[in-house]
């Protein structure tokens, strides 16, 4: 067995799993594997991009209509509540912008900000699925843009002090 596939293979799905982290989501993947790890940086952001869009789907499908069913129940009520009231308030300009408040929310590579937030409150605030589905893309794409120049500008900027010196 050649374990140098599967070490490429465990890196890969590592990068998609980091991507996929709440709060942090691409916006650590893609720095920690093109610096850190010394990743392609095209594999990087593919594969994070992928990840972070997965989990942006399993969330609008899956864990939305979860959670609202689960706040009926008495053991995870209060919990949820907290949950959807914190994405309520976090949500206003999606609900203001709508479409386009879904892409500059997950598309502005913020703390708190993101495909997680994005998903839950587009499902919250009933826009449709199709509209919320391509409006998550784009954001994670604008988002893995700008993480992926930062990064590429911050791993040049010692090269340049070194040489300089």
């Amino acid at each position: 067995m050649d374990f140098n596939i599967l070490n490429s293979l465990n890196i890969y799905i590592k990068i998609i799993i980091f991507s996929m982290f709440p709060i942090t989501e691409l916006r650590l993947s893609i720095p920690y594997f093109i610096i850190a790890e010394d990743i392609n940086w095209v594999t990087v952001v593919s594969l994070s991009i992928l990840g972070n869009i997965l989990i942006g789907l399993i969330i609008l499908y899956l864990i939305g209509p979860l959670m609202m069913a689960l706040s009926f129940n008495k053991y995870f009520k209060n919990i949820i509540n907290f949950i959807l009231n914190k994405t309520r308030s976090r949500s206003k300009i999606i609900n203001q912008f709508k479409f386009l408040g879904i892409i500059m929310f997950v598309g502005i590579p913020l703390p708190f900000t993101g495909v997680w937030t994005g998903a839950l409150s587009s499902y919250l605030l009933s826009i449709p699925r199709k509209k919320s589905v391509l409006g998550l893309i784009i954001g994670v794409l604008i988002s893995a843009s700008i993480v992926t120049l930062l990064t590429m500008i911050f791993e040049m900027i010692p090269g340049q002090i070194t040489n300089n010196i």
